[in-house]
């Protein structure tokens, strides 16, 4: 009896908690954790520029474990490779105290695959550490992958191709641009009328036909009173280009101008001269070199594009050596070349006759 009353009284004390007790609180979900904070991306290179180092940049102060050697395969097939050239060999010198030995070698006198791809195929065979080379149409591609999947960085200069490949940079002038320059150089020299003529080097040089067609693009956009004769090809020479230029204005008494995208304008600016038509049939060409330069300071020329020649010898070089050895990499991909418009007027700011 009395156990029954001692277990009454302790459920009847249990009761009495439990009213008394405060209501449970409803569950704060709880946040995630957060994410750890991720470093940022390396930014990568511009698509264009043009550097302000081009034409001088200079070694990374770091020696290599190994003795190094570089390829630059270029042309001298005319004048305009001297400054190029010029520009591997200053390369080379600066390049020596680092062990690093860059070499100058001519595959042939065409910028074509058939020509420079051997010479690629050569470069890998010889183990060289890095490559520069001359890339004038589509099928320098599959050399240039080759090259780079077998562990070389490849640049090229002064012709690149449409097709991507796998080349580290590209070093030389926006060309499609430059003709654009010549179309309108050109209009303004003939007074926005006239029959022009197109001397190209070839045809299946890529490089030739983006200042061919930006030329015949900026003429047919903005100058319907301009028109251009069906082009020919003088393979960069100024003999070919001097024949040429004199069957055109035989063939066109009425010939305003004569428009010449690469090698050799100044045979063309030589036949203008030579027929007495200096003023009457106005010359478009490129480059500074001083056989052009000399025509230009008479006015047979009436403008000429630059593109630093130069640097599209000396940059690759020095550039690639940074790249392997202090994993410096350019700012960009294509490192556009200055582009200067020399006319008569400006030609002293540009050029001094040679002694």
């Amino acid at each position: 009896m009395k156990v029954n009353r001692l277990l009454s009284a302790s459920m009847a004390l249990a009761a009495l908690l439990a009213a008394c007790a405060a209501p449970a609180r409803p569950a704060v979900p709880t946040a995630p954790p957060a994410e750890p904070a991720q470093p940022p991306a390396a930014a990568a290179p511009k698509e264009m520029c043009t550097p302000a180092d081009e034409g001088v940049v200079k070694p990374v102060d770091q020696k290599p474990d190994k003795p190094m050697k570089i390829a630059v395969l270029g042309l001298e097939n005319n004048p305009f490779w001297i400054p190029v050239k010029e520009g591997a060999l200053k390369a080379a010198e600066e390049l020596k105290p680092y062990g690093v030995t860059v070499e100058w070698i001519v595959p042939g006198d065409q910028h074509t695959s058939e020509v420079f791809g051997q010479a690629i195929e050569s470069a890998i065979v010889k183990r060289y550490d890095a490559i520069a080379t001359v890339a004038g149409d589509a099928g320098m591609v599959p050399f240039i992958n080759r090259a780079v999947e077998a562990g070389i960085p490849v640049a090229t200069f002064n012709s690149e191709t449409a097709e991507p490949n796998k080349r580290l940079f590209f070093v030389g002038a926006d060309l499609y641009l430059q003709g654009q320059t010549a179309g309108k150089a050109m209009a303004e020299a003939i007074g926005g009328k006239g029959k022009v003529a197109i001397i190209t080097g070839f045809f299946a040089v890529e490089a030739h036909e983006l200042r061919r067609k930006g030329f015949e693009d900026y003429i047919k956009q903005n100058h319907p009173d301009i028109t251009i004769l069906p082009p020919v090809e003088n393979q960069d020479k100024a003999d070919i280009a001097f024949s040429q230029a004199k069957d055109f204005m035989t063939a066109n008494p009425d010939l305003a101008g004569i428009y010449v995208t690469a090698g050799g304008p100044f045979g063309a600016a030589r036949a203008v001269e030579e027929a007495g038509m200096t003023g009457k049939v106005k010359v478009i060409s490129f480059d500074f070199v001083d056989e052009t330069m000399e025509y230009v300071k008479k006015g047979v020329i009436s403008a000429t594009i630059g593109q630093n020649p130069f640097a599209q010898g000396h940059d690759p070089a020095i550039r690639l050596y940074n790249y392997l050895v202090g994993k410096v990499q350019p700012e960009c991909v294509k490192l556009v070349t200055r582009a200067d418009l020399v006319t008569k007027d400006n030609i002293d700011q540009f050029w001094k006759p040679s002694q």
